[in-house]
């Protein structure tokens, strides 16, 4: 399907995180077309519309209240309205409502644009200058210590970056299970983005910890965990390997592909003395 210029539907709209200039010349174009707003908050929505000299109809939506309503917003897009879903800060449905609302849309046949936009995950990665061709978001941490270590130790193994939201009375806490598992991988933290009192911190999570406990910080927090750091891999002992393949009548490649992941080694190399030592 493709979209015209403010066509029914329900429209994904991504809101400021701070600074209300990141608001998107599209954004605005949508809002002042659209029919009804539906918003995490009505009142952050308000202060938005009245930036932008808007009136428009405005319902609370959040997952708890969707069985409320959805009939009300059902009813604006079956008369092919148009439907803007406005998170408080960022990009609905992302660590914010708007999933059971995109799913009962595409359900009944309705059309879902979603619009690029503000993303505090985005912008943190960006300004921590850490490699994050992958990267895994967390969303929120766990609010109680075993859950945080659990889920950390899951995701140590990936090796990749990491990006996490935090509130800043359990900041520390969670500074402290992180630093337990991850050791010193360095990380940054992100507080306040775009707002007047943004502020940026990198050095490793210990270093972080120590600051936070120091001065503990207030606002909106998002934390970046860089990846962790490649360990170069040590050559096999060849001489351990043939004696341990010695009499195995698998095929070589099974035996290869085995050796490569627990050796981390390459399948190739390990192959080609595999298939050295049957000739000898």
């Amino acid at each position: 399907m493709t979209l015209k210029t403010n066509a029914p539907g329900l429209y994904l709209a991504p809101s400021p995180i701070g600074h209300l200039e990141d608001l998107s010349l599209r954004l605005i174009s949508v809002l002042k077309a659209a029919d009804l707003v539906a918003a995490e908050d009505t009142r952050r929505a308000i202060k938005l519309l009245n930036h932008l000299s808007l009136k428009k109809p405005l319902i609370s939506y959040r997952e708890q209240n969707h069985a409320k309503a959805w009939p009300k917003i059902k009813a604006v897009l079956a008369e092919n309205g148009l439907v803007a879903l406005l998170s408080d800060a960022g990009a609905p449905t992302i660590a914010d409502p708007g999933v059971k609302l995109v799913t009962a849309a595409r359900a009944a046949g309705y059309p879902v644009w979603p619009l690029p936009g503000p993303s505090a995950v985005v912008t943190a990665l960006m300004a921590a200058g850490f490699w994050a061709e992958r990267f895994v978001f967390g969303g929120f941490l766990p609010e109680k210590s075993k859950e945080r270590r659990s889920l950390a130790l899951k995701l140590d193994s990936l090796g990749l970056c990491l990006v996490f939201f935090e509130t800043p009375h359990r900041l520390q806490a969670s500074l402290e299970d992180l630093a337990a598992v991850f050791g010193d991988r360095p990380a940054f933290l992100a507080r306040e983005m775009t707002k007047a009192h943004e502020e940026y911190l990198k050095g490793s999570l210990g270093e972080l910890l120590q600051e936070i406990t120091a001065n503990p910080r207030k606002g909106e927090i998002t934390l970046v965990i860089g990846p962790k750091a490649k360990v170069a891999p040590v050559e096999p002992n060849w001489a351990q390997i043939a004696e341990r393949v010695k009499g195995d009548t698998r095929p070589l490649g099974v035996m290869a592909s085995e050796l490569a992941l627990e050796l981390n080694w390459p399948k190739k190399d390990i192959y080609g003395y595999l298939a050295k030592l049957k000739e000898t």
